[in-house]
């Protein structure tokens, strides 16, 4: 190696400035072992990629190039994020455990029941729950799977069903078990009874088509009977 003493315009002034100069060979040899690191990083990844591992995508080669800083950002977390998976749908019967309706809000955890002392449906032990009858057909099974819920207590007390008046035909009702699986209902039918004339038989049908009925309280405060004077019926059909 040498140095030469190269000298400038501002030298005349005493400054003098030294260049070192080096043999191409040198700038060759630092290029190769650049594009060779590139090389194997880039090839990783493919070799990968053709493994087929777990969650290798294009979220791995962002995570590869990515900047440190890049990967702290909620945006870039959102895209990396694995999506949930949906819950598995099921064309088999069920023992419910929730039912949600979207379109009012409602998911709420199922009870079973049977029958009272004097013969009729038993009702959820909470405002805030829905009652099953279990003796009576499952959903996804033949006939009518019957849920029932509490609208109020006549007070303040909001019950599950409160809104369930102002379901619409076409509205989507889910029924999902302990599993996570999953049937979806649509609502066919919304009719209104006196408490003593609701058509039990039908609403408790175990043949036919797989449905669903949604009963609750509707109508005026029977202060005398403490209860509702109608019953609300909704029936929804397995889609």
């Amino acid at each position: 190696m040498s140095e030469r003493p190269l000298l400038l315009s501002s030298a005349r002034s005493g400054v003098l400035v030294t260049t070192e100069r080096r043999h191409p060979s040198h700038w060759l040899r630092k290029l190769a072992l650049a594009l060779g690191a590139f090389a194997i990083l880039v090839g990783g990844v493919d070799v990968l990629r053709r493994l087929q591992l777990p969650g290798l995508d294009s979220k791995a080669s962002f995570l590869a190039f990515a900047p440190a800083a890049a990967l702290g950002d909620p945006a870039v977390a959102n895209r990396l994020a694995t999506p949930a998976a949906p819950a598995a749908t099921t064309t088999q019967p069920i023992s419910p455990a929730r039912l949600k309706i979207a379109s009012l809000g409602v998911d709420a955890p199922v009870e079973n029941v049977g029958k009272k002392a004097d013969g009729a449906m038993g009702t959820p032990s909470t405002f805030g729950s829905v009652a099953w009858y279990a003796p009576g057909s499952k959903p996804g099974g033949p006939g009518n799977a019957v849920f029932a819920g509490h609208v109020n207590n006549a007070l303040t007390t909001a019950g599950v069903f409160s809104h369930l008046s102002q379901i619409k035909e076409g509205a989507t009702i889910q029924v999902l078990d302990k599993d996570g699986r999953s049937l979806s209902y649509e609502v066919t039918s919304i009719e209104e009874y006196p408490a003593e004339a609701a058509p039990a038989d039908a609403v408790f049908s175990t043949e036919g088509p797989s449905q669903i009925i949604l009963i609750t309280c509707d109508g005026d405060w029977d202060s005398v009977a403490h209860s509702f004077d109608k019953r609300l019926v909704v029936v929804a059909r397995l889609i």
